[in-house]
């Protein structure tokens, strides 16, 4: 009976061994995730897994052990792991053709493209947890549109992008990404954006929570990977199309067009393809010629330009941003 030992993966040796067993696969590594492990038969690497955060991915076996269980091994391993380390609420990217091996686990399925297969544990459930934020709102009358934003910072670009959104009969659902893998924590953004539309009644702010631009949905937002920009872009809309749209009963998802980025922009035609009818690009605003973007604002701030900082984005931003907090952040 063979005997197997898991190790971490550290050494450059060791991860370019990954790197093979997961091109024999046909997958990719990716070099941001928090641990990768091996499984190892004597002293040659049989089979891998990683975890990035609260996501498990990257498995992969060699093709000469496929028939021993090893994906299994993998899993309750990197289990053991989450649970060690107190983290209730996780997911599990695997392949289509790869689903049967994970079966017995406890998953729940939460939705599957040509590509990947998301699972998220059972303790937890997509439907239900969207639901229990949707009583947080009143119900709906009228028109309801919503935005997905980082505001990282917040500029007058996105406070244009909230205000053409907003309809004239009904309300409008501002998701702000929670993952926190910005520049800005999450507590932070949220309440510069609390202050800056606090004039808007018919305006709700809820978190976008871990099943839309996350590092389970959507990692390539944070890490710029075009390399797996077309699958995680097809994962993320199909998560908020299959199920943010119908429970939350949302009309229209307004984004703001994207001449700089061409992930982002990649990203909007995604949506356009697959929203179609149920989308509106708005045009992003300028200042002297240059598009007011987040990017731009960070790059103000980091040379102490705050003249022109204030001219570009809403009061709240600009008094956290020349703060102790807000300068100290963009001394780093």
């Amino acid at each position: 009976m063979t005997t197997y030992t898991f190790k971490d993966v550290l050494l450059p040796s060791e991860i370019n061994d990954a790197k093979n067993l997961l091109k024999i696969n046909h997958l990719t590594y990716e070099h941001n995730v928090t641990k990768t492990i091996g499984l190892y038969d004597n002293k040659h690497m049989v089979a891998t897994g990683s975890i990035d955060h609260n996501v498990i991915k990257m498995i992969a076996v060699d093709p000469e052990y496929t028939s021993r269980n090893l994906s299994s091994k993998i899993l309750s391993y990197l289990l053991f792991d989450m649970e060690a380390n107190q983290v209730n609420h996780y997911f599990l990217f695997t392949k289509p053709e790869n689903t049967k091996i994970f079966n017995n686990f406890n998953f729940n399925q939460i939705i599957e493209t040509k590509d990947v297969v998301l699972y998220e544990n059972k303790e937890r459930n997509i439907t239900q947890t969207l639901q229990e934020m949707k009583k947080t709102l009143p119900p709906k009358k009228g028109v309801r549109n919503c935005v997905v934003m980082n505001l990282n910072p917040m500029t007058l670009g996105h406070l244009h992008l909230i205000e053409k959104a907003v309809p004239k009969d009904g309300d409008l659902i501002i998701f702000l990404v929670e993952t926190n893998a910005s520049k800005i924590d999450y507590k932070t953004r949220y309440h510069i954006l609390k202050k800056t539309i606090s004039h808007m009644k018919n305006v709700h702010i809820l978190p976008s929570t871990d099943y839309i631009i996350s590092r389970a949905t959507f990692p390539t937002y944070f890490l710029k990977d075009e390399q797996s920009m077309d699958v995680y872009t097809q994962l993320d809309v199909s998560i908020f199309k299959q199920y943010f749209m119908p429970i939350f009963e949302i009309d229209m998802r307004y984004v703001g067009q994207e001449p700089l980025d061409p992930l982002t922009d990649t990203y909007n035609k995604k949506l356009v393809n697959m929203l179609k009818g149920q989308l509106t690009i708005i045009e992003r605003i300028t200042f002297e010629e240059k598009v007011i973007s987040a990017s731009y604002v960070r790059l103000l701030a980091k040379q102490k330009k705050y003249n022109e900082l204030k001219l570009v984005v809403p009061h709240a931003t600009y008094r956290f941003l020349i703060s102790k907090k807000g300068r100290t952040l963009f001394d780093e």
